[in-house]
């Protein structure tokens, strides 16, 4: 049985865009692979254009007169990219369940990793091979392929061993 090898994606996000790469052998450059770029433009944009009007405003307890604006509940640009993580973890399992990938190396800013880590199923976790700290969404796929090259190494599934027969 010949050796197959393993199928390796590597996904390079930040909070509002990811990209999908794998290692291609002949030419030793990354091509892109996978679902289309994933863009959140929302989570890019300011506070106050992500919700739809001003807060409330109260009166102080003194009778000066004075009005306070009230403090909004949420930050709107943690919400925005909360979301597209989660979009990203439903991307990821969506393509565990079809086998596009055996091994999974995830490339994102550490705050947006942990967030995806916490979000990403179980069969997911088990594909990652590689986590990486570092914000590169803007990094041309040659200068990830240099950055990365020592995670790429060419990896094999072989099947199991079976021992010879005694005669």
């Amino acid at each position: 049985m010949a050796k197959r090898p393993t199928k390796t994606w590597i996904v390079v996000a930040d909070g509002a865009r990811a990209r999908f790469f794998s290692p291609d052998r002949e030419t030793t450059k990354l091509v892109p692979t996978g679902p289309n770029n994933l863009v959140a433009p929302a989570s890019r944009q300011r506070p106050r254009d992500l919700k739809s009007d001003k807060p409330g405003r109260s009166f102080s307890a003194s009778r000066s007169g004075v009005r306070h604006a009230f403090e909004p509940p949420h930050d709107y640009h943690k919400l925005e990219k909360h979301r597209f993580m989660a979009t990203l973890a439903d991307a990821l399992d969506d393509a565990c369940g079809r086998r596009a990938f055996d091994d999974l190396i995830l490339v994102a800013p550490r705050r947006s990793l942990g967030e995806l880590r916490g979000l990403l199923s179980k069969r997911v976790q088990g594909s990652v091979r590689q986590e990486v700290a570092k914000d590169l969404t803007n990094e041309p796929p040659s200068l990830l392929r240099r950055r990365l090259q020592s995670l790429l190494v060419v990896k094999t599934e072989s099947p199991p061993r079976r021992l010879p027969r005694a005669t």
